[in-house]
């Protein structure tokens, strides 16, 4: 049976979400990831297993289920229905990390919450890759430190 949800890191401390579009399934949190949750829970959803998408709303829901804040991490193009679900649940959600977005996937703001690019490649690379766990911890420690200026590319 596919895993839909990988969670490893502090229950209690903030959380990353992370909505991997990638076609790979993960049995354990990516190593290029895991330094990351010495300060965090990090909560791996791959979209492509059965319900994974509505695992992740369920835990944007329960006030419960994920540290605060929450940032969300996707790659590629940004699928319509997790723009609905920020849309349905902005409050926790503190911004939308992109890693290699499609064009015209760049805005500042979906429904309240802030959108960075954070790498922006020629074509969709793994969010497993060791540049994109860099990349994704440097833009969350920007967001951390109150960083408001335009998206990283």
């Amino acid at each position: 049976m596919a895993t839909t949800v990988i969670r490893e890191g502090d229950p209690g401390g903030p959380a990353v979400l992370v909505l991997d579009p990638g076609e790979v399934e993960q049995r354990e949190l990516p190593r290029t990831w895991r330094r990351m949750t010495v300060e965090r829970q990090v909560v791996w959803c791959r979209l492509a297993a059965p319900h994974a998408l509505a695992e992740a709303e369920r835990l944007l829901t329960d006030p419960d289920a994920l540290g605060r804040p929450i940032d969300v991490v996707t790659g590629g193009a940004v699928p319509e229905a997790v723009r609905q679900a920020l849309g349905r649940h902005p409050g926790p959600v503190r911004s939308l990390l992109l890693v290699d977005p499609a064009d015209g996937d760049d805005e500042r703001e979906i429904d309240g919450v802030q959108v960075r690019v954070v790498t922006r490649g020629a074509r969709p690379r793994s969010l497993a890759e060791p540049e994109v766990a860099e990349s994704v911890t440097s833009a969350i420690a920007e967001v951390d430190a109150g960083g408001s200026g335009p998206p990283a590319h």
